[in-house]
């Protein structure tokens, strides 16, 4: 289908730094209350809701009449790295991040330029895994976003001027923000990224409208559980969104590896709380009410940064969770609190023989790395499912999920810490499962079983988000081919693909404006896999670079 517009920025806008190109007048401000019950016309958090479903109700596309959708408009970022984040929407003004924390107000009918923002950032910010930013908040007329340098920034909505600039840490000793803020009330809600450079990881709190911090809570604790010291540099950053259970008033956040990888003073004590964990925190004092650790004294790299999914599953408050171990985790919420009910594999797993009733993996021991000790461990550190996102359909009671089948070859290496300085302790190689033709799965599992209902296969690695409909819907997006693809919820039967300029590494959703639907996603490939996957990177080598944001709806003709 022939697109409907077209929109590049210009050298001149590209230039500026907070560039006003139109304001955007009568903009509806975002209050709290709206965000407890977001309106299905927009899309006000970077999973739609608090409870991370990756949800839209919107019904106007559906199974029967997907095949008939064509683009409505496109625009072009002019940045060649990965582009992850799904754009926000209020009420036809679209907010939307691309690499290098730039930001963009788009009217979300057309792609018209509202205005944009580009970060300066400094000429010696590192990160590990790309240059990528994954979303805003929004809250009454102000946009919230991290940056690479460690900073939380408030923008006018209508203007894209600074409000406020904040330092959230130091981004020499590697901390960043790559994941979009969450607001709960007054709040704006952060966590690091740097678990590859010895960061101590915390999350944090915002006042909303001067920035003053709030509380901070450290996700590396001073329990004993760490050896000597080691907590005061050992990971466990939270670098992805978390979700917020309104009924217990509680936060949910999943935390990451611990630095580093590897280290030879660890014993079979040293759990490393809350490296590789699921964290309940109280929103109001940041206090920490009760955790759950995926896999303690973690050798792996297994992030436990993953979506905690807030579902009720028979009727009884649960999280949800596909971890990077390869195990899929269905954990209690009653009262605020985390519980471990079961866990099923959904990935080729070495590492663990099994999962004891109280939810502690029994490692395998011929897989466990250690200094002078290469292993075969599957899955590989990237994880049987990384950052991008899983949706939840509460029609069909299913869950889908972005899955990649991967192994690697590991092995402990000496280091020490020097601030600033990678601090990984590992060596590594990836490779593909033996006998299997393809890297990237997406499937549709129950979570009150972890029964897969239906899968697709794909060569490449799956490495974008995915978004459920009322419209009976399932999008996703591929690498190899290009794809951006739409799928029945129900039976996985594949309805319509639209071929992109790139690798789809975004994450889709949708809104109505006027009464039209529209469903939205980057493509631009980037991220972790060219970085860090070494021969399986090779699947994707051919992927054009750039990021185009795609913008589709149903053909009036």
């Amino acid at each position: 289908m022939l697109k409907k517009a077209a929109v590049t920025l210009s050298a001149a806008a590209l230039a500026m730094g907070a560039a006003s190109v139109q304001a955007a007048d009568g903009y509806n401000p975002v209050t709290p209350e709206r965000l407890k019950e977001p309106e299905a016309r927009n899309w006000l958090h970077w999973r739609g809701n608090y409870k991370g479903w990756g949800y839209s109700p919107l019904d106007q596309i559906d199974t029967g009449n997907v095949a008939d959708l064509e683009v409505a408009w496109t625009i072009s970022s002019g940045v060649t790295e990965g582009h992850e984040a799904p754009p926000i929407v209020n009420d036809g003004v679209m907010f939307v991040t691309a690499a290098y924390n730039n930001l963009y107000a788009l009217d979300a009918t057309t792609g018209e330029l509202l205005w944009r923002y580009k970060r300066q950032l400094p000429d010696d910010v590192v990160t590990c895994c790309d240059v990528v930013n994954r979303g805003v908040a929004v809250r009454g007329e102000t946009v919230y976003m991290g940056t690479l340098d460690a900073h939380l920034l408030a923008l006018d909505a209508k203007s894209g001027k600074i409000k406020w600039d904040v330092t959230v840490e130091n981004y020499k000793e590697r901390y960043a923000l790559t994941s979009a803020p969450m607001v709960i009330d007054d709040k704006i809600i952060v966590g690091v990224h740097g678990g590859e450079y010895g960061v101590r990881g915390f999350i944090a709190a915002y006042d909303a409208q001067s920035g003053k911090q709030l509380w901070k809570t450290h996700t590396a604790v001073s329990d004993g559980s760490w050896p000597g010291d080691t907590y005061k540099t050992g990971g466990a950053p939270p670098w992805l969104t978390g979700t917020y259970d309104q009924e217990s008033d509680t936060l949910y956040w999943g935390t990451g590896n611990p630095s580093p990888w590897i280290d030879p003073a660890r014993k079979d004590k040293h759990d490393l709380h809350w490296s590789v964990s699921v964290v309940a925190l109280n929103p109001d004092t940041g206090k920490i009410k009760d955790a759950f650790q995926y896999s303690p004294n973690d050798a792996w790299d297994f992030d436990g940064t993953n979506e905690p999914m807030l579902i009720d599953i028979d009727g009884k408050p649960s999280i949800v969770s596909p971890q990077r171990n390869g195990y899929l985790y269905r954990l209690s919420r009653e009262g605020g609190g985390v519980d471990f009910v079961d866990a099923w594999p959904f990935a080729e797993s070495n590492v663990y023989e099994k999962i004891k009733p109280d939810g502690t993996p029994v490692v395998d021991e011929t897989h466990r790395p250690q200094v002078g000790k290469t292993v075969d461990a599957c899955p590989a550190f990237l994880g049987a499912k990384n950052w991008m996102p899983s949706a939840y359909h509460p029609d069909t009671g299913l869950m889908y999920v972005p899955t990649n089948e991967w192994c690697m070859k590991i092995r402990g290496a000496q280091v020490e810490y020097s601030a600033g300085q990678p601090y990984v302790g590992a060596e590594f190689e990836m490779y593909q499962v033996p006998g299997l033709d393809h890297v990237g799965q997406l499937q549709a599992i129950d979570p009150a079983t972890g029964e897969v209902q239906w899968k697709e296969d794909f060569k490449a690695p799956l490495w974008g988000g995915v978004l459920t409909t009322g419209g009976g819907l399932v999008f996703a997006g591929n690498l190899d081919k290009r794809e951006f693809m739409a799928f029945d919820a129900k039976t996985g039967e594949k309805l319509w693909s639209q071929t992109t300029n790139s690798g789809v590494v975004g994450t889709p959703m949708s809104y109505t404006v006027d009464g039209t639907q529209y469903v939205a996603v980057w493509s631009g490939f980037g991220g972790a896999i060219p970085l860090w996957a070494g021969p399986v990177a090779k699947l994707t080598e051919s992927i054009p670079m750039g990021g185009v944001l795609w913008v589709f709806k149903l053909d009036q003709d």
